[in-house]
């Protein structure tokens, strides 16, 4: 602030260093007043504003439960339509798998019962416990002692062994029938195989064969009985042979007449069989 800014009256009156000194303390004031008014205004301003953010704070804290609330059912509803999927898959995979293994080890339990205990083990075990059981009973009912059970027991093994042996000696016996009827049965039925083989031969020629093959079995004359035959007629024919030569040889022949040659019929081959071969050089 200049003098020449003041009016006429005050110039007279103050000094410069007045003008200067009023004009600091009128600054000093206006800066004082202005620094108030700014800072009254930034406390209304700051109360207002706080004010604006706690209603907004207040509406969006309003607005975000709702939201979150919306969610949070939202997603309740479908996690709990995921658990209740889950959990019924999960019960049927289980009851699945409970069954099949139910099975399993059935399965298993029963072909390890099979292999380790039999069936016949078990029906025998069934049966001699029902067998005790019975017996017991009838224990009971007639009173009988075990003693005298032991006793009775005892004569009862005894009289079944001599049952037994008795049994033995008649089975014996009945063996050595049996074989001297067997026996006799194949000298039966040998000697009508030879009869009726027989029948078209001549005498000497039946009884060479019954000679030769009448102590031998069924199956062995019906195998041997062409061969043993042909055997007989090839002796037949070498006696001829040998009567014949004989027969030639005494015979009184004429000068004059011309000698007969007869030649010598080659003798049929006639296959052999040792066994009987010896048989033969045997009779």
């Amino acid at each position: 602030m200049t003098k020449e800014k003041l009016p006429t009256e005050l110039e007279d009156v103050l000094t410069e260093e007045s003008v200067e000194t009023i004009e600091t303390a009128l600054k000093e004031k206006v800066e004082l007043s202005v620094e108030a008014a700014l800072a009254s205004q930034d406390q209304l301003y700051a109360e207002k504003l706080e004010t604006l953010i706690t209603q907004i704070d207040k509406d969006h804290t309003v607005k975000m439960q709702q939201i979150v609330e919306a969610v949070d059912k939202n997603n309740a509803a479908k996690l709990g339509n995921v658990i209740k999927k889950y959990e019924t898959e999960l019960n049927e995979s289980a009851s699945s798998f409970k069954e099949t293994l139910v099975e399993s080890i059935s399965t298993y339990i029963e072909e390890y019962i099979d292999e380790a205990i039999p069936m016949t083990s078990i029906e025998e075990a069934t049966r001699n416990n029902t067998a005790m059981t019975v017996l017991n009973n009838l224990r009971s009912t007639l009173a009988v002692d075990s003693s005298l059970m032991s006793e009775s027991v005892k004569t009862a093994i005894v009289e079944g062994k001599n049952e037994m042996d008795e049994l033995k000696a008649e089975i014996a016996e009945l063996k050595k029938a049996n074989e001297t009827l067997k026996e006799n049965y194949n000298q039966a039925k040998s000697a009508a195989f030879l009869e009726n083989r027989c029948a078209k031969f001549s005498d000497k020629k039946s009884a060479y064969l019954k000679k030769v093959l009448s102590d031998k079995s069924p199956r062995f004359i019906e195998e041997n009985f062409e061969y043993t035959a042909r055997l007989f007629d090839r002796k037949e024919k070498e006696q001829l042979e040998v009567i014949r030569e004989e027969a030639i040889s005494n015979r009184t022949v004429k000068a004059d007449a011309p000698k007969t040659v007869v030649a010598e019929k080659a003798k049929p081959s006639v296959p052999t069989n040792p066994y009987l071969e010896g048989l033969d050089m045997m009779k």
